[in-house]
C-alpha cells in the first residue's frame, strides 16, 4: 500500500509518501513547495492542479489524504480551501480514494497507541529527523498519510 499525504499552508504545498502498513511505515519521499502568488488565484489553481498531478503520476498512491482546516479565515480559502477541492476532483479522476482528517482527527487512536502519546514526537522515534523542513506541517503531511496505510 502506498499512500501521498498533503498538508497545505499559505506560500507551500507538503507532501508525504509512505509505504508499507501502520505498523511498518516506510517515508519514501517528503517535501516542501513553494507555491506562486497567492493574490493571482487562477493561476495558482492551476499551480496547485499541475503539482498535485505531478505527484499523483510520479508515486502512483493507493490512497490520498490531507489535512483538513474546518474554518479558515476568508483570505486563506485560496491557500486552504479550493485546493482541497482540485485535490479530490483529481482523486476522482484517477480513482484513487482520497480521506480528510482535521486537526481534531489527528489523534494518537488513529495509529492504535494511547491517548497521551505526543504524535510529533512518535514521528520522530518512528522515521528519525529528515531535515530540511522537518516541523509540524511536514509531520502533518506524514500523520494523514499514514493514517491510511
Amino acid at each position: 500500500m502506498k499512500a501521498l499525504g498533503i498538508a497545505l499552508q499559505k506560500n507551500y504545498l507538503r507532501f508525504a509518501v509512505l509505504d508499507g502498513n501502520q505498523d511498518n511505515p516506510n517515508l519514501l519521499e517528503k517535501g516542501r513547495q513553494t507555491t506562486c502568488d497567492p493574490e493571482d488565484v487562477p493561476t495558482l489553481m492551476d499551480w496547485y492542479e499541475t503539482h498535485f498531478q505531478h505527484l499523483i503520476s510520479e508515486h502512483k498512491p493507493d490512497c490520498i489524504a490531507y489535512k483538513l482546516v474546518l474554518e479558515p479565515k476568508i483570505e486563506q480559502q485560496h491557500n486552504l480551501s479550493f485546493p482541497c477541492g482540485i485535490l479530490n476532483l483529481l482523486a476522482r479522476k484517477e480513482g484513487i480514494k482520497i480521506n480528510e482528517f482535521s486537526q481534531r482527527a489527528i489523534t494518537p487512536s488513529k495509529l492504535g497507541l494511547s491517548k497521551g502519546i505526543d504524535l510529533m514526537v512518535h514521528i520522530d522515534t518512528t522515521f528519525g529527523e529528515h531535515p530540511p523542513y522537518w516541523d509540524k506541517y511536514q509531520k502533518e503531511a506524514i500523520l494523514v498519510a499514514w493514517f491510511c496505510l
